[in-house]
Order: C-alpha cells, then structure tokens, then sequence
C-alpha cells in the first residue's frame, strides 16, 4: 500500500513539473527567413551587363513590414565593380515572401567565373532568425560556335569534325599526332580553350589535359594537347574547311 502511494505522489509531481517547465503554447515560435537556394548561377553577357532575381521566404505571414539587411561577404571573389545590390529586403505585411534583384555589370569578370556570396542580416530585436547565405556564381555569357569540319596545319595535317555537345562543350574527332582517331573534349570559355576528357582517357585510363584560344579574326583554333607518357603540350592548329 505505501508502495502504491508513493508511485502516485511521483506521478503527480512528475505532471505538475511538466506543465511548470512546458513553452506557453501562447507564445509563437521565432520567424524564420532564408534564401529560396543556397547556390544560383546568373549569366553575363560579354562587355556586357546581366541580372538575376532572388526569393527569400518566411515561415509565417508578417503583421508588418519585416526589413532584413542584405551584406556581400568577404569571401566573395567578385569584385565590387561588377555587381550592385540593394542594401536590404523588405518582406511586406501579409506576406511571407519578398523578391530582389541583383545588377550584374562585366567588370573584372576572369573566364574562370567569380562568386558573389550573400548574406540577410537582422538588426532589430525582433527574435527573427535568418537563414545560410547565397552564393551567386557569375559566368561570363559568351557566344561559341566552333562545330564543323576543320583541318590541322600541322603535325599530320588531318582533317577533323568538331561537334557540339553543349553550350560551350564539343568533342573533336582526333589530334594531329596519332594515326588513330581518339576523340577528345574541349570546352570553350569566351574564347578560351580548355580540354576536359577524351577516349584516350576513358578507353586506356590515360590522363590528358590541355588549354588553347580560338582568334575570332583569324578563324585559327589552337589547342596545347598532353597525353599521359605520349604527348606534352603538343601544339594543335586547326582552320576551317
């Protein structure tokens, strides 16, 4: 019987320090505002301009305006020259969501791409919490048409097919130094060349790598071509047939 009583009495001080120690159901959560992504790409026309628009969501509907500001992070690459942003965002009241937009100028832009990371920062003593940031990678948009027949004037002065496989990407039938056709991949950045795979290296498990330029004015195509233990460096001119 005392046993009997003594689980009760715990059982009961055990529901009172419960309900003691609970949250207030009265009380709301803290709002929560985030990016719509953590990664975006946006296009920049060469010597040119470009934009991208962004989200950013809460998790409640606002009562009012809730204004959050908008800072570059020093681990951006992108220089300041080619980018402009507004100072903040304004999620307004009755809405859970806001949009801004981002002005991108091709200033300082490598062909390598930049990245331009984001951050919301809350200022107020609202209890908003903010999300991770953004980052933004910035690519030079440049045009690129390099399918064809096209033909080396030098090294076994072979004609090859170049065909486009995406925006920027082509494979070209063979290199001007082994009788067989090994296909490789470039890929082509405003201009600049660069080889990025290939049969050699998919069919004998041999490394190749390689950078070049097209001359827009000549129509040559010049591509430096290494092969694991049988090429390095070996120059490549191409021109159209």
């Amino acid at each position: 019987m005392k046993k009997l009583v003594y689980i009760c009495i715990v059982a009961i001080a055990a529901i009172f320090y419960n309900c003691e120690d609970a949250p207030s159901l009265t009380v709301p959560p803290a709002d929560y505002v985030s990016f719509e992504t953590n990664e975006a790409t946006a296009l920049v026309a060469l010597d040119g301009t470009g934009e991208i628009t962004l989200n950013v969501y809460a998790t409640r509907v606002q009562g009012s305006d809730l204004v959050l500001g908008l800072q570059v992070s020093e681990a951006s690459s992108a220089s300041a020259a080619s980018y402009s942003i507004p100072t903040s965002i304004t999620i307004p009241s009755g809405s859970n969501e806001a949009a801004f937009t981002v002005s991108l100028i091709d200033e300082e832009i490598s062909n390598a791409g930049e990245s331009l990371i984001l951050n919301m920062v809350n200022d107020s003593d609202n209890g908003t919490l903010v999300g991770e940031p953004i980052e933004i990678s910035l690519i030079r948009d440049c045009p690129s048409e390099l399918e064809g027949d096209w033909v080396y004037t030098d090294g076994n002065q072979k004609s090859v097919t170049i065909e486009k496989t995406g925006s920027t990407t082509y494979t070209v039938s063979g290199d001007n130094f082994f009788g067989t056709d090994y296909a490789f991949n470039i890929s082509d950045t405003c201009n600049e060349i660069t080889v990025t795979g290939g049969e050699i290296a998919d069919s004998f498990g041999l490394a190749v790598s390689g950078n070049g330029t097209y001359d827009s004015t000549t129509g040559e195509l010049t591509i430096f071509y290494s092969v694991e233990g049988n090429l390095d460096n070996r120059e490549m001119t191409l021109v159209r047939q």
